[in-house]
């Protein structure tokens, strides 16, 4: 089967995971502390505006303790987006207020956004759709005017620019994901910025006990203190951080993350340049800002999407839709409402394999195969 996510680990992650072992202390420590330096440095931000965590969602709940999410809050959400992002909401009884996207890209937009935004929305969520940017400097400005945070999903983003800047740095928080499906995989576990170095000691210690980040308390023998047992808590916390065996397997990726990348943007260029002549298939518009892009998601669109899966599947490859929509969703949707162009995304967006463990004639087969479709179709 030719898997549409796929991670890429070997013995290098093995050898980094022996010393893990042979240290006898595999919570969090020194592993996790260089992975945080490593991804900041690779997005070109401060590491002190990171904190790593045990996965994505568990990040975006955070977010709306940071933010204090209230049930006077309305939270813009776009339809296409992680389940995890309205369930957060919904968590602190705040509102969800579901928006359209663009059919084509699957982002949201500043004017997407502009038709829901009233006197109580607190914040917005904005997913970078596979890793292509969003475009960003009319969303920050609107809800800037707004007094609206801007908490941006980049679980799949882990190497998309905006105009020079991060993915996941440009508005008030980012996340971004690790699991086993996403290009750097440390089995699970997450990545958060915050713009605010005091919301990035209020995460810290909401992710950690509640125990206080500013002192050398908090069951820490290394004080020299009497009765170095005896702690305080800050605020009421979970215990969500990463253990130095995702960080020592994150520090080997990091290291491949260009290598990956580059193999990613190959198989996506391919893909490109076989589809786009092709009269019953629809790609993804082109954004006219400066990007870089992850290449996380290639999709493409057809009327006979279902059918094609299909075929796909009968010759051993794996295709999907990611993300169902959330106003599809009746747990999330009320009130009914209807998304016209999240809705033609849902009826017609077919995600294909990218992966970088893809080889030629897996890439070359997954081509073939759709190709052949027309004769069925």
């Amino acid at each position: 089967m030719i898997n549409i996510f796929q991670p890429t680990l070997g013995q290098d992650e093995l050898d980094e995971l022996s010393k893990v072992f042979e240290s006898n202390w595999i919570g969090k420590g020194e592993y996790v502390d260089r992975f945080e330096k490593l991804f900041a440095i690779n997005l070109r931000v401060n590491s002190e505006n990171f904190i790593s965590t045990t996965s994505c969602t568990e990040g975006i709940f955070l977010a709306a303790d940071v933010f204090n999410f209230t049930p006077e809050d309305e939270i813009i959400v776009p339809s296409i987006s992680f389940p995890s992002v309205a369930s957060a909401v919904l968590s602190k009884g705040a509102k969800i207020v579901l928006c359209d996207v663009d059919k084509s890209t699957l982002n949201v937009s500043s004017e997407h956004i502009a038709k829901v935004i009233t006197e109580k929305t607190k914040a917005v969520f904005v997913t970078h759709y596979g890793g292509i940017p969003c475009d960003m400097d009319p969303i920050i400005k609107l809800c800037y005017k707004n007094n609206i945070k801007v908490i941006e999903d980049s679980a799949c983003s882990v190497q998309s620019f905006y105009k020079g800047k991060a993915c996941g740095t440009i508005g008030d928080m980012g996340i971004w994901s690790f699991d086993a499906m996403k290009t750097i995989c440390t089995g699970d576990g997450g990545m958060i910025y915050l713009k605010s170095l005091d919301n990035v000691n209020i995460a810290k210690e909401l992710l950690y006990l509640g125990l206080p980040v500013k002192t050398k308390s908090g069951m820490d023998s290394s004080t020299r203190e009497s009765n170095w047992w005896e702690f305080e808590i800050n605020r009421p916390g979970r215990r969500s951080i990463m253990n130095n065996i995702a960080g020592a397997i994150g520090c080997v990726q990091m290291e491949k993350l260009p290598e990956f990348i580059k193999r990613r943007k190959q198989i996506f260029n391919k893909y490109y340049s076989a589809f786009k002549d092709i009269d019953w298939i629809d790609l993804p518009e082109e954004p006219s800002f400066n990007y870089e892009s992850s290449y996380y998601f290639f999709w493409i669109q057809t009327k006979y999407r279902d059918q094609l899966a299909k075929h796909l599947l009968k010759h051993d490859i794996y295709t999907t839709f990611r993300y169902w929509p959330l106003h599809k969703i009746k747990l999330f949707n009320k009130k009914n409402i209807v998304c016209n162009d999240s809705e033609y995304a849902g009826n017609y967006t077919l995600n294909i394999p990218l992966h970088q463990s893809l080889n030629d004639e897996d890439v070359d087969k997954v081509i073939n195969t759709i190709k052949s479709f027309k004769e069925k179709k």
